[in-house]
């Protein structure tokens, strides 16, 4: 990617990681120090810490994170306040629940790249559920869809985000959306806060 925008004026890419080990990231300071004056590396939150220092008008967004509920559900409504329209999301490992040698529990890239309204892409040449990774262009005026994507977190969860981290999505979402798509997060939190606790472990 940054090889990719490196002679493309203004142009910038930013990561985000929840990890904040020294190793990530290490590699692009190791390996390609010419391109990280295009670069800005976010460690040790969730995105909705970073989101206000990154601005608005992001035209691409490639979300490659926990692969189980609520994870890219979440990372997903984080980022898109700050997308313009018709921006592109890449989503990564969107089958890998049926793809061989991975938990069958790892569908939340399938379900929220299936539930964002625009136009899909997918390569060619592999069976249609067997794609790992595709891209949509945004529907315009997503706003009409954020209870929908809200909806999305109304399953079953398979992991729980600290209260601290809960907290600082919340008070997020009280900045960017209505108070409907609040109750949905709220009955979200509810429904799962005690049910993860009793999911057996892979």
């Amino acid at each position: 990617m940054l090889n990719a925008i490196k002679d493309i004026k203004g142009s910038k890419l930013f990561s985000i990681d929840l990890i904040s080990e020294e190793t990530i990231g290490k590699c692009v300071y190791k390996y390609f120090p010419n391109l990280i004056k295009n670069w800005h590396l976010f460690k040790g939150n969730f995105a909705s810490k970073f989101m206000k220092i990154i601005g608005n008008n992001i035209d691409m967004v490639f979300i490659d994170t926990a692969h189980y509920e609520p994870g890219e559900i979440l990372d997903f409504l984080i980022v898109l306040p700050f997308l313009k329209e018709g921006a592109i999301v890449i989503i990564h490992d969107i089958a890998r629940q049926i793809n061989e040698g991975y938990s069958r529990k790892e569908y939340a890239p399938y379900i929220i790249f299936n539930g964002i309204r625009g136009y899909k892409y997918l390569p060619s040449g592999k069976q249609i559920l067997k794609h790992d990774i595709g891209a949509i262009i945004l529907e315009k005026n997503q706003y009409k869809y954020y209870k929908d994507y809200f909806r999305l977190l109304g399953g079953q969860w398979q992991y729980f985000p600290n209260e601290k981290y809960i907290i600082q999505i919340r008070d997020y979402f009280k900045k960017y959306y209505d108070d409907e798509c609040l109750i949905i997060f709220e009955e979200a939190i509810t429904f799962n806060r005690e049910l993860v606790k009793r999911i057996p472990k892979d």
